[in-house]
């Protein structure tokens, strides 16, 4: 079975993320770290499993660097091409290319791309460049095996449409996303009721609770709620993945502050119930994805002192932990 990745580029959007003054030209990319990527936010992880690799790409400050981990230690790659430097973009494998799929994201001064690009395990290869397509900027992407296509779901407040990818270009699915005050922050298929489901913020509530986690599902055609009995609320959302030690979809919801217990809930398929919360590693960005199906990982910067250099780790879902790779 196929899962897609859950976290996509917009896990680590948080509601308490600061909204600074940006700088109109683009900075130069800091040099990186010998062995890992260096602390930053912004930057997008997907599963390849093709190569059974872990690919990262992006974040703050136009980063252009492509970091893949084997499962024991990261390393750099020299693509002989790829995408520009940016942040947030939308990552997640297409199994019939056999590629990682990147679109969009965010470049300074808050501008927003619509480029799509695909890596083979080697290099980037753009798939397609032109206008016209899913508004530029956050998106969240996730393959759907009902469909046999990959859906991508452009974070907009006011809404917006529903694309899948033809192979080379994307296809306009004509129908209004539904309305999320601050995007959807997640997309992962359930096999049980085998439609994609969206997760993201409602209802802002307020200072140390955050904002509701509303769950929409798509069956190729219509976007709908699901209001469930209960309801997940989390300050920000680190993922929502398949846990293939409990054979179950897990859900973990940030507090104020991303060093501590992270919140953990269990989708039934028609309902969330609330597990208990575990200790989180002290990170201030983290996403999640899955391993080849075969383990969770949590991909995240290390708390540090303000302008600290740290490198980006990465753990395992033991099933009630998260244990630290050496």
């Amino acid at each position: 079975m196929i899962v897609a990745v859950a976290a996509a580029a917009l896990a680590g959007f948080l509601i308490s993320r600061p909204q600074g003054p940006v700088s109109e030209t683009p900075p130069t990319s800091p040099v990186p770290t010998p062995n890992a990527p260096f602390s930053t936010d912004g930057y997008s992880v997907a599963d390849d499993v093709a190569s059974n690799q872990v690919v990262m790409f992006g974040g703050d400050l136009s980063l252009d660097q492509t970091w893949v981990w084997n499962g024991r230690d990261w390393h750099l790659e020299h693509p002989r091409t790829s995408p520009s430097g940016r942040e947030e973009a939308a990552m997640a494998y297409d199994p019939q290319l056999h590629m990682v799929l990147l679109f969009g994201g965010i470049r300074p001064a808050e501008t927003g791309l619509e480029d799509t690009w695909g890596w083979n395990g080697t290099t980037w290869r753009e798939l397609d460049s032109s206008s016209g397509g899913p508004p530029p900027g956050q998106a969240a992407m996730a393959w759907d095996p009902a469909l046999k296509a990959m859906v991508l779901m452009p974070a907009s407040s006011s809404g917006a449409d529903t694309w899948t990818w033809s192979g080379n270009h994307w296809i306009d699915h004509r129908q209004t996303d539904p309305y999320l005050p601050t995007g959807v922050l997640a997309l992962t298929f359930d096999p049980g009721t085998q439609a994609l489901m969206a997760v993201g913020f409602g209802n802002v509530i307020g200072p140390g609770v955050g904002a509701v986690i509303e769950t929409w599902t798509w069956d190729g055609t219509t976007w709908r709620q699901v209001m469930t009995p209960h309801v997940p609320t989390a300050y920000g959302i680190l993922g929502v993945v398949w846990d293939p030690v409990t054979a179950r979809f897990l859900l973990f919801g940030e507090g104020p502050a991303t060093d501590s217990a992270t919140s953990r809930w269990v989708w039934t398929g028609s309902d969330w119930t609330q597990l208990v919360s575990v200790p989180t590693p002290r990170i201030i960005e983290g996403q999640l994805t899955e391993e080849n199906t075969n383990a969770v990982l949590l991909v995240g910067e290390v708390s540090a002192a303000p302008g600290a250099i740290t490198p980006i780790d990465v753990w395992t879902w033991t099933g009630s932990a998260w244990k630290a790779h050496d």
